[in-house]
């Protein structure tokens, strides 16, 4: 009898790694998408840029994601943070983005590297706190 136990349950956890994994894919896909669609629709401003705003938009998220995530399933939180936001934000743009503005005028990168990170955090705590007022049921495991 603890054969079967053993059985069925590494059949759940496989189970369980594919829905995480399929979650990770598909969230990501969606981020990746819309980040391209984004970046191409929006032009942006010598100093700030359509990643500027795409990485913003997802601290927002992630801050939300976070405050709810004693209240939404595991996978939720795969979908939503680790792929979509994953895909959504994107480091290497940032840096990429910070070089080509050091080009053209050295002192403006370090305002727009701090722009970045000072927007990003305060999208977080407004994310989170909105996340705190947010009714969603309990998860379930």
């Amino acid at each position: 009898m603890a054969g079967r136990n053993a059985v069925a349950s590494s059949a759940s956890s496989a189970r369980h790694r594919a829905l995480m994994y399929g979650a990770v894919f598909v969230g990501g896909a969606a981020g990746s998408l819309l980040r391209e669609a984004f970046a191409l629709e929006i032009p942006g401003a010598p100093m700030l840029t359509a990643t500027f705003g795409i990485n913003v938009v997802a601290c927002f998220i992630l801050g939300w994601l976070y405050a709810i995530r004693h209240r939404v399933h595991a996978h939720v939180l795969h979908l939503g943070a680790v792929g979509f936001c994953g895909g959504l934000s994107t480091f290497s743009s940032f840096v990429a983005e910070l070089e080509r503005i050091a080009e053209t005028g050295g002192w403006i990168v370090g305002i727009a590297m701090l722009a970045e990170i000072v927007f990003g955090l305060a999208a977080a705590i407004l994310g989170e706190a909105l996340g705190r007022r947010t009714r969603i049921g309990r998860a379930r495991e």
